[in-house]
């Protein structure tokens, strides 16, 4: 497999008559090992200094993300990571400090005001003039700006309607789009490689994703996750979770670990398997969004010759047991595969077919099963129709406060939910009408970019996130946290905007032949 244009060439094995060999790889484990040592402490410091004051917290947080975006923009992009991964962990950590609910929300909000802050600061250097901006980068700041200046007019109009709830899904909307811009420009302009940092990210999860899986019980200790449930989901959550788990089931639930019991890839369709999961939330304290991450490190492992970390990743995405990321990792594996042997427009075809018959597939069968998903799409399909204009970003989704008081049965009975819920899609058209077609377009439109520039490089990693990115694209019908969660959409598109990035510095991207090569 073709290596990825963020890592380094492996160093030869040291050998007797090879010692210098050795050095660089040394030297690069130790930066990497600096690199993310300094990303932690970047998470971990400002919410810290919050438990004392939230001023202070945030003071710390800008003393820390502007001097990190001017002068070290591998510790900024590895922030973010670690921020999306470690971040609520940290926090449950911090919980017998955390006096409210509202200080609570405002500790897990931080990976977006690092988000914010680092944009802030590499949209000011662009804008002065102390970064480049190649014409071949331009292209790809006007398509995003184009999407984030529609999605701040919906914002405007959801805040003056729903308040501070406009704000939450403004986060949950506009960060896959910071994060692009970001590393896109980063990547364009400065001669960045964070295969070594990434991977050892990638390795810290997995050490907390077994260490959750083996001794559950002690990893719940160690994170305080009875008290970060109880404050993630408000104070009626474990009545609701443990009635919910007695419907499903059948099995009366006593406690937190009961409600974590879920059949098999949570679907109504391996029910009759019989088979149980206890389901894994991961480091960031959110099982859909955990599964989208490791998928992301199964990839970016084997896609970048590391067979035996990637088998590791796929093990625990398979024990957390959700289809959409097991979906996503499959049938970009696929379509490299056909990449590989018959080009990229072949690929791209039997791709682009496969994926419109998962999702008439899947909507057909969520309809005849009655999928919450599903109905979620349905109500978002149906209100477009009446209001193609849209009723602004907060109306609907799985935050709405109304969520709670959906009638399941009743849904399942007139075919959609009272509005949108589970559905990224579905919620999207109902916040933004029309528009949403506009964002997800761009979405697309990356995609597209990322593939025209494997079939440059012929580079294992671009080709496989080029698909897996479509794939994700499209599980937005039927999943919110595809979008939403930042560790879904948001991972993805960094990394695009990393390797397009790449491409764009080193001309790859604006090579006259680029787009028919």
């Amino acid at each position: 497999m073709a290596n990825a244009s963020i890592r380094q060439d492996r160093p030869e094995r040291a050998t007797p008559g090879h010692e210098s060999a050795a050095r660089p790889a040394m030297a690069m484990a130790i930066r990497a090992l600096m690199t993310v040592a300094c990303a932690l402490a970047i998470v971990a410091l400002p919410l810290i200094a919050n438990a004392a004051s939230t001023m202070l917290g945030m003071l710390v947080l800008a003393a820390l993300v502007i001097p990190c975006a001017l002068l070290s923009p591998a510790t900024l992009v590895t922030t973010f990571f670690c921020g999306f991964i470690f971040q609520n962990t940290i926090v449950g950590m911090l919980m017998d400090w955390v006096t409210s609910k509202a200080e609570f929300d405002m500790m897990r909000a931080y990976n977006f005001f690092t988000v914010c802050l680092a944009w802030a600061t590499i949209a000011a250097r662009l804008l002065s003039g102390r970064l480049p901006c190649p014409p071949a980068l331009m292209v790809f700041l006007k398509a995003t700006v184009s999407a984030l200046a529609v999605i701040g007019l919906y914002f405007v109009l959801g805040f003056a309607l729903y308040g501070t709830l406009a704000i939450v899904n403004l986060r949950n909307i506009a960060t896959p789009l910071l994060l692009f811009q970001i590393c896109v420009v980063l990547f364009a302009t400065v001669p960045l490689r964070l295969g070594p940092e990434l991977s050892l990210v990638g390795l810290l999860l997995l050490f907390c994703g077994y260490a959750e899986f083996l001794f559950r019980s002690d990893w719940l200790a160690l994170t305080n996750g009875v008290t970060y449930w109880n404050l993630a989901t408000g104070p009626n959550w474990a009545t609701l979770a443990l009635d919910k788990q007695a419907r499903e089931t059948g099995l009366v639930a006593s406690g937190l670990l009961d409600t974590f019991h879920i059949t098999l890839f949570n679907s109504p369709l391996f029910a009759d398997l019989g088979i149980m999961m206890l389901r894994m939330f991961g480091p960031n304290m959110h099982a859909i969004s955990f599964a989208y991450c490791l998928a992301f490190f199964s990839l970016f492992t084997l896609y970048r010759g590391r067979f035996l970390q990637a088998l590791a990743f796929f093990v625990l995405l398979i024990l957390a047991s959700a289809k959409g990321p097991v979906l996503v990792f499959l049938l970009a594996g696929m379509s490299w595969i056909v990449f590989q042997l018959f080009g990229s427009r072949i690929a791209l075809t039997l791709h682009a077919m496969v994926l419109a018959v998962y999702a008439a597939s899947g909507v057909v069968l969520g309809l005849s099963i009655g999928d919450f998903h599903v109905l979620g799409l349905m109500a978002g399909i149906a209100d477009f129709v009446t209001n193609p204009l849209g009723r602004g970003i907060g109306a609907g989704g799985n935050l709405s406060p109304l969520f709670f008081t959906i009638n399941w049965y009743e849904a399942q009975a007139v075919g959609r939910t009272p509005f949108p819920v589970e559905s990224s899609v579905g919620v999207l058209l109902y916040q933004m009408g029309v528009a949403a077609f506009l964002v997800i377009g761009v979405y697309a439109w990356i995609a597209l970019r990322l593939l025209a520039l494997a079939r440059w490089t012929r580079n294992a990693l671009h080709a496989s996130f080029a698909f897996a990115l479509m794939a994700l694209i499209v599980n937005g019908l039927f999943q919110e946290e595809a979008y939403f969660a930042p560790l879904a959409l948001s991972i993805y598109m960094a990394l695009t905007g990393m390797m397009l990035g790449a491409g764009v510095r080193t001309g790859a991207i604006g090579n006259p032949d680029f787009t028919v090569k």
